[in-house]
């Protein structure tokens, strides 16, 4: 199956944002990472780290060529705070402890702001998970050999597994896995210097051209490219050639 190709990257704006009440936006992408920390108001996101509701002082950090959708959940105006953020193997929901002042932090530098974001990173409280968000991170972990098993396990039938994750995360299970699986890939390219053709059979492709054609669908570039030329080349070419929206939580 075939990672679609006409996807459109959003723009991040960083800095603190107002958002009304009612926001529903469907699965989209990004081409760099981002921290988005919640200064008011709620939202849910459900993304390739799992599925989320975000609160004052949680943040949800996000690796270049995330995949999400966003919701308010809330009748209150969404505030949020985004920050740069470069750590492409650390995501998923954390908190802190005075968000305002990160906010104040980044008025006068984003970049010094991000790095006190690191600092002040906190682990966020374990949470009873929903079948939909135990079949994403099965997925996400190559744990799963057969949909129809999972679902017998679950006690679901498959047309309501695939129905149900589809509505909460706004792609297949077979697709969010292809391309959860390129992005696995991706950053084993850019980490180390292992042969293309290991790394292809390592992170579960059949063969190299398989490993190359989703990658490219995922971000725009083959291996060989984001290998040759690095991450920070490749991703500045990537948002110049993009011709997408700015915003989104």
């Amino acid at each position: 199956m075939a990672i679609n190709r006409r996807h459109r990257y959003r723009a991040i704006r960083y800095g603190v944002e107002t958002i009304a009440t009612g926001l529903v936006l469907p699965r989209h992408r990004h081409t760099a990472g981002y921290a988005t920390v919640v200064l008011a108001g709620a939202f849910e996101e459900a993304s390739f780290a799992g599925r989320f509701v975000a609160g004052p002082g949680d943040v949800l950090l996000h690796g270049a060529f995330d995949c999400h959708a966003n919701r308010i959940v809330t009748r209150q105006a969404l505030q949020i705070l985004r920050l740069p953020w470069r750590d492409n193997l650390l995501e998923g929901r954390f908190r802190v402890r005075d968000p305002d002042a990160l906010a104040i932090q980044a008025e006068r530098d984003p970049l010094e702001a991000m790095a006190q974001l690191r600092v002040d990173l906190l682990e966020s409280s374990a949470q009873e998970l929903h079948w939909t968000e135990r079949l994403a991170q099965a997925l996400r972990m190559e744990t799963i050999t057969h949909m129809g098993n999972w679902a017998e396990s679950e006690r679901l039938a498959p047309e309501t597994v695939s129905r149900g994750f589809h509505r909460v995360f706004g792609v297949t299970p077979k697709l969010f896995r292809l391309e959860s699986r390129a992005r696995g890939a991706w950053n084993r390219v850019l980490r180390s210097s292992t042969p293309l053709t290991a790394i292809a059979h390592e992170t579960g492709f059949c063969d190299q051209a398989h490993l190359s054609r989703a990658v490219r669908a995922l971000t725009g570039d083959p291996p060989s490219y984001w290998r040759r030329y690095g991450i920070a080349h490749g991703l500045t070419r990537q948002m110049h050639s993009s011709q997408s929206a700015d915003g989104a939580a």
